[in-house]
């Protein structure tokens, strides 16, 4: 296969261009002695204004490829070697260099026949994440943890209304999608992605948001606006009941409670309003725990309170998103039929609400002893409170065995946990043991999944 000789020259004057921000950056720092935030953003600014040029100037992803890995090896050996100071001089610790390149192919991977969403997402990246922290380090008061981080309220405004002009102007003049709808889809992913950008930890913002935007704007494009409110609606009124249930009750930081609304989101978006049921009543039956058995030594660390959501969230996630494919996908099978990962889905959060349970019977998660009351109190308050109200009020159609596969996973992932997290060679230290117990529920999923999908398959 020929390589065009534009194609190339393409390449070649995209490369220049890249390396010109890097020494324009490079020399600013040099002459000039801005802060470091300032110059690595010059250079996102600068790369993003590239970018946006991609699907005009090149036609193979296999170049985008190339040009990636090269910046993604300058990037990594000037770190390495303690050069471009321009970029590598901000204090916190931060992989965004690395996840910019990848983002952009992905994108243009993604978004060959869609060039104005590919358009839109990289203005996000390019103004809203810059924009947001260049503000936020110089105007922000208002600050907020998130885990070792430092984020600030005036930075994510900034991000949130750049982000909505970013996506309303251009489906406004570039696309036939209608003013009302433009407005609530701008609104809806302005909303999502600076949640998104709130809990990024080491630079993660530079390829969830602009992959989130891009996938958000296939998904809401072809909906009515009356759709696309009653989305918004519902997550304004997830976030507003978090707030006061869980994070004025000191459950959770403020980090945390954004990183749990998402949660709660994703499973009433993806999977329906049903699916908020488990999680609703384990988040209740823990803040019962916490306030009755919670004392200094065990309540959560406030550092880890977004990897901790994440860690316990990360494989129930996974099920209401595998339910949407296959309902999605697969919409005449026997797999599609009445949530066919409900009950998996049921018993993961269990096993959560267990775990979590036993680690404050025994005011740390990683006893030295085995107490068979402790365990049966975890085991009853995984399965007594969870499994009837999830399969009475959640789902749609209860299947005669979900009872026992949701009971069978929590039991499994308790009895893992319980052998895994006394053994030495395990890091007793956070957040390992939130790690411990998403690996743990993982496990005993991928033991009952082939029974399961056997069963229903059978039905």
């Amino acid at each position: 296969m020929s390589f065009p000789v534009s194609e190339f020259l393409g390449a070649a004057v995209v490369a220049a261009v890249f390396l010109l921000v890097f020494g324009a950056a490079e020399l600013w720092r040099r002459i000039g002695n801005p802060q470091p935030e300032w110059t690595r953003k010059a250079v996102h600014l600068g790369a993003g204004l590239v970018s946006l040029t991609l699907p005009w100037m090149l036609r193979s992803h296999w170049t985008v490829l190339a040009l990636g890995l090269l910046f993604a090896a300058i990037i990594l050996l000037s770190r390495r070697m303690g050069v471009l100071k321009s970029v590598h001089g901000v204090e916190r610790q931060s992989e965004g260099g690395l996840y910019f390149p990848i983002s952009i192919y992905l994108l243009f991977l993604l978004g060959h026949d869609q060039p104005v969403f590919y358009l839109i997402s990289v203005l996000v990246l390019m103004l809203s994440d810059a924009l947001a922290a260049l503000i936020g380090t110089t105007y922000g008061r208002a600050m907020y943890a998130v885990e070792r981080d430092r984020r600030s309220v005036e930075g994510s405004v900034v991000f949130f209304l750049t982000t909505f002009f970013a996506v309303h102007l251009p489906l406004l003049l570039m696309t036939n999608v209608s003013r009302g709808a433009g407005v609530l889809i701008a609104l809806q992913i302005a909303l999502l992605v600076t949640c998104f950008e709130a809990i990024s930890l080491r630079g993660a913002d530079n390829l969830v948001v602009p992959l989130g935007t891009f996938l958000l704007l296939l998904k809401m494009t072809p909906k009515t606006a009356e759709f696309i409110a009653l989305q918004l609606v519902s997550q304004l009124a997830i976030i507003a009941l978090l707030v006061v249930l869980v994070w004025r009750s000191k459950l959770l930081t403020a980090s945390g409670t954004v990183a749990a609304s998402l949660f709660f989101y994703g499973a009433w978006s993806l999977g329906g309003p049903r699916w908020i049921v488990a999680p609703a009543v384990a988040l209740a039956v823990f803040w019962v725990i916490f306030q009755r058995f919670g004392t200094d030594a065990a309540r959560p660390d406030a550092r880890y309170q977004v990897l901790a959501v994440f860690y316990t969230s990360l494989v129930a996630s996974g099920w209401f998103i595998l339910n949407n494919v296959f309902e999605t996908v697969l919409v005449d099978s026997a797999l599609t039929a009445s949530d066919p990962f409900y009950a998996l889905y049921l018993g993961t959060i269990a096993a959560h609400l267990g775990i979590l349970t036993l680690v404050f019977l025994d005011h740390t998660p990683w006893a030295e002893s085995f107490r068979p009351g402790h365990w049966l109190a975890a085991v009853g308050a995984g399965i007594l409170t969870v499994v009837p109200l999830g399969l009475l009020v959640g789902q749609r159609g209860v299947r005669p065995g979900d009872a026992m596969v949701a009971a069978a996973l929590c039991i499994l992932a308790l009895s893992l946990y319980s052998i895994i997290s006394r053994w030495s060679i395990w890091p007793r230290s956070q957040p390992w043991d939130a790690r411990l117990q998403a690996l743990c529920a993982a496990l005993a999923a991928m033991v009952l999944l082939p029974l399961h999908i056997q069963a229903l398959l059978q039905a």
